[in-house]
């Protein structure tokens, strides 16, 4: 059924200031609501007898649908069921793109944590926007049928799972990051292992050489350097044991 819904713009008479503060006000016998998405406000007037939209988006959109009858609780829970929609789509996507980064991260290719910020950001944004649905649903549940109040919590409580997982994936990616770190610092200590009793038998027999070929040819060289690369050996042996290198 085709239902000619009421649209104008936000009249003078609306209090915008404080609907912008309490998101549901009510006034001899009028609620004042707005809704959101993408953090933009939509705003709606409910009363016993009829539902004013004050948002383009919403009229345009509730103008496709066919109502089951043009009462006020099936106009107002056509409304709810739009935002739900638009939630739900946003929330798939953001699914996606968690799930898209989240192996990038674990991979080791993501270089800064620039992309996890946005993510969470859009997510913050519209778990803001889910808060908003849930809580103007509670203040007008006479309006709203049992069927709707149950999708709008299943829509927060998506929103508020999806928040913490990417609460999760910003400490994965300080993970992977400090594991870089070590691995690095791993390396570089695996050398300074090597070269520190190389050094300390280097001060050991120090040796004043008056002509370098002469010395080398020599059998107090070869007693000079034997420790030395078999001690080398045995450290390159032993870093490669327990991974270092």
């Amino acid at each position: 059924m085709k239902c000619k819904i009421q649209y104008s713009e936000l009249p003078d008479n609306f209090p915008k200031n404080e609907v912008d503060v309490y998101r549901v006000l009510e006034s001899d016998g009028k609620y004042y609501i707005r809704l959101e998405l993408d953090g933009k406000p939509h705003y709606l007037t409910v009363s016993e007898k009829e539902v004013i939209l004050h948002s383009k988006f919403l009229n345009e959109q509730i103008s496709k649908e066919d109502l089951g009858s043009c009462e006020v609780r099936d106009i107002l829970d056509e409304v709810f069921y739009i935002t739900i929609y638009e939630l739900g789509v946003r929330r798939t996507n953001l699914f996606t793109e968690f799930d898209r980064l989240f192996d990038i991260i674990t991979s080791g290719k993501l270089r800064d944590s620039k992309r996890i910020f946005t993510l969470r950001r859009k997510i913050i944004t519209n778990y803001s926007d889910a808060t908003v649905l849930f809580y103007v649903s509670r203040r007008i549940n006479k309006f709203l049928y049992p069927e709707t109040l149950e999708d709008v919590r299943f829509t927060y409580e998506r929103f508020e799972l999806l928040v913490t997982r990417s609460s999760d994936l910003y400490n994965i990616y300080l993970t992977e990051v400090q594991n870089q770190l070590n691995e690095i610092i791993k390396r570089l200590t695996s050398i300074s292992f090597i070269f520190l009793p190389i050094t300390a038998l280097a001060s050991i027999y120090a040796v004043d050489y008056t002509s370098l070929n002469t010395t080398l040819l020599n059998l107090y060289s070869l007693v000079y350097l034997l420790p030395i690369i078999v001690i080398t050996i045995l450290l390159v042996f032993y870093l490669r044991k327990i991974k270092w290198l």
